[in-house]
C-alpha cells in the first residue's frame, strides 16, 4: 500500500508544482480571501503545531519507544527529506507569497520573504499524520483532520495560497509513504 500511496502522492505533487508555479487565478484569489479573512482565534494555532519541525522527531521517538523502531526511523528520516525537497522546489519555482499578489492579513509568524510553494507546514503535518496514522490506525482520521486544519491555518495567517497547502500535503505524504516502505522492507533471506 505504501508504494501505491507514494506514487500517487508524488504524481500529485509534481502535477501541482507544474500547475501552480504561477500566481493564482481569480478563483484561488477569492478562496484565499475567504480563508484569510476568517475571524482570528488563538486556538487555531494549536493544530498548526502539527506542521512544525519538531513533530516528526517526536513522532519518531514515540514510535521507537513503542517498539516500532523501523517506523520511528522513517519519521526521523522524513523531516530532512521533506525540508530538502520543499526548499529546492520553492527556490526553483519562485512562486510569490500572497502578500505580493493581493491584500493580505498577516498573522503570527507568516513569512514576508521567500517563495510560497509548497507549504512546509502542510508537508510536515501530512508526513507526521501518515506515519503515525499507519503505525497506530485509530489516530489516522483525527490526524488527517488536524493536517487539514494546520494547512488552512497557514492560509489564514497569510503565509500560503490554498494550492501551496495542497502541494505541501502531497509532498509530505509522498515522502512519508516512501520512507515507510523502505524502512519496513524485509531484507532478503540470509541478508542481516
Amino acid at each position: 500500500m505504501d508504494a501505491a500511496v507514494a506514487t500517487a502522492a508524488a504524481a500529485a505533487f509534481v502535477a501541482s508544482a507544474a500547475a501552480f508555479r504561477r500566481p493564482p487565478g481569480a478563483h484561488e484569489l477569492r478562496w484565499f480571501t475567504v480563508v484569510n479573512e476568517w475571524p482570528d482565534s488563538r486556538l487555531i494555532r494549536v493544530p498548526q503545531q502539527l506542521g512544525t519541525p519538531w513533530t516528526l522527531p517526536v513522532a519518531g521517538a514515540c514510535l521507537w519507544m513503542a517498539g516500532r523502531p523501523r517506523e520511528g526511523a522513517a519519521a526521523a528520516v522524513a523531516l530532512p527529506l521533506v525540508k530538502f525537497v520543499e526548499v529546492r522546489v520553492k527556490l526553483f519555482l519562485g512562486r510569490p507569497r500572497p502578500l505580493y499578489e493581493t491584500p493580505t492579513i498577516l498573522r503570527d509568524d507568516a513569512p514576508l520573504e521567500g517563495p510560497s510553494f509548497p507549504s512546509g507546514h502542510a508537508a510536515i503535518a501530512a508526513a507526521t499524520a501518515y506515519l503515525v496514522g499507519r503505525a497506530v490506525p485509530p489516530t489516522a482520521l483525527p490526524l488527517a483532520a488536524l493536517t487539514v486544519v494546520a494547512a488552512l491555518v497557514r492560509v489564514h495567517q497569510g503565509a500560503h495560497w490554498l494550492s501551496d497547502a495542497l502541494g505541501g500535503g502531497a509532498l509530505g505524504i509522498a515522502v512519508a509513504a516512501s520512507v515507510r516502505r523502505i524502512a519496513l522492507a524485509r531484507p532478503e533471506r540470509g541478508v542481516p
